[in-house]
């Protein structure tokens, strides 16, 4: 007699499940499954979407009476022998409380992955009956769960070949002003928002083994638009298979960047509806470890402001800053920078967040004041002082959002980052860190390696 799979789907639309997500549950071989629809939607009180799945969650494990259990996002679609490979995993190896399908893409060479995506994963209900579910300010559901789990002895981990997919809802394909077509899901440009990032070839690994890869496992599907400088023709189509990830390939012609992204950048926003949230991070020294969903509500709430996050020092201390502005070539305009900036927060320039619309204004506003006479002879590498004038010259163009969207390790206080033993990072002050961004080589201090 076959096994019996509880399956819980979590959803806020009971009725408008996809009948592919169905067909395929239903057409698992080897298992008998039992499937239950658990009410993913909002309950008075619960203002964090961490906590509406928490609740959700929980609920399925007390009112499940299979000794298996499996938890499956409404958007996921089921391979026929992926349910029984799962099951064949945890009957073989007890020392694992679960194992998960791979439908983000989150597998790869670091292992075992800290973060396992909880929209495809088969769990011993003997061993989450007495332990719940939760979530902490920077950690999602999905990660407390791994640690708590590890904690106790118990292994978690994506199973080799156990596949499933994520459906991308149906989008238009847009066409950017030099033919390059941009086709950003639905669910992504509507429901949450958009990840650019550009770099060359030095940081290409950088971006799939670092930035993409503690995107995903910090559990966070936005579709991610990548410009790619001087990429050779196998690195290109290696990432073009990567799920949700967009290629912009651009030849190399020595311009950093930091530079070059702006005017890529602007061209993609122009490509988005202007009310797409989009975010930037530098590509080659960030590592995501908590979700976005936050920051997109953010951008809703204030669809005409820039958002920008601060470093540690002001610019009265920034050596990096000082040297850029007292740079600038025109004396009187020297004058101008150095006087405005004197005193306030530094914002670094390897983050920003905003509408499509806000966001194509700032690109094409910082490329012109980088060669505008405000600028002109700044050693500035990057688009950091155009950045500060900016906001700085129109307070009312931005508003800053905690530094946990952007925490520069660079210029804290010596001891006071710290890495625990799941490799996250945590500072005393900030208990938020979403994302952190080891500049200035910062992450090489804290013996992060990728």
């Amino acid at each position: 007699m076959a096994p019996t799979i509880d399956i819980a789907i979590l959803t806020t639309n009971p009725d408008g499940i996809s009948p592919r997500v169905m067909a395929a549950v239903r057409n698992q071989r080897g298992v008998a499954v039992s499937i239950r629809l658990i009410d993913g939607t909002p309950l008075p009180g619960e203002r964090q979407r961490w906590q509406t799945i928490v609740r959700a969650r929980n609920h399925a494990v007390q009112t499940s009476s299979a000794d298996w259990l499996m938890f499956l996002d409404d958007d996921v679609q089921l391979q026929p022998s992926t349910v029984a490979r799962l099951l064949h995993g945890l009957q073989a190896r007890p020392e694992y409380a679960a194992f998960a399908a791979d439908y983000l893409g989150d597998r790869g060479r670091r292992r075992p992955s800290p973060h396992i995506g909880m929209g495809a994963t088969l769990f011993r209900r003997s061993v989450i009956a007495g332990l719940p579910f939760r979530y902490e300010m920077n950690r999602c559901e999905c990660l407390c769960m791994c640690l708590d789990l590890r904690a106790r002895g118990f292994r978690i981990d994506y199973l080799t070949g156990a596949t499933a997919a994520h459906l991308d809802r149906p989008a238009e394909a847009t066409a950017t002003a030099s033919g390059t077509t941009v086709r950003p899901a639905a669910s992504t440009a509507t429901r949450s928002g958009v990840v650019l990032a550009a770099f060359n070839r030095r940081d290409v690994r950088k971006f799939q083994q670092q930035f993409l890869r503690t995107l995903r496992e910090s559990g966070n599907a936005e579709q991610v638009i990548a410009v790619g400088y001087g990429l050779h023709p196998s690195e290109r189509q290696r990432l073009q298979r990567l799920p949700r990830v967009s290629v912009v390939a651009r030849p190399d012609n020595g311009v950093l960047p930091p530079i070059r992204r702006l005017e890529d950048f602007a061209e993609i926003a122009r490509s988005l509806p202007d009310s797409t949230p989009l975010a930037y991070w530098d590509a080659g020294d960030v590592l995501f470890q908590g979700r976005l969903t936050d920051l997109w509500q953010t951008t809703a709430r204030y669809p005409d402001r820039l958002l920008a996050g601060r470093e540690p020092q002001d610019w009265d201390v920034n050596e990096g800053m000082v040297k850029w502005t007292t740079s600038i070539a025109c004396p009187v305009e020297r004058r101008r920078v150095v006087e405005l900036f004197s005193g306030r927060c530094v914002l670094n320039g390897g983050f920003a967040a905003g509408t499509a619309i806000v966001m194509q204004d700032y690109f094409n506003e910082a490329k012109r004041l980088r060669s505008s006479r405000q600028l002109r002879g700044s050693s500035d590498w990057g688009d950091q002082t155009a950045l500060n004038l900016y906001c700085h010259a129109q307070p009312s163009r931005w508003k800053e959002v905690g530094e946990g969207w952007n925490f520069c390790v660079f210029g804290r206080t010596a001891g006071s980052v710290r890495v625990n033993g799941a490799g996250l990072v945590s500072c005393a002050g900030c208990d938020d860190i979403r994302v952190v961004h080891g500049n200035a080589r910062s992450l090489d201090k804290l013996a992060i390696r990728w």
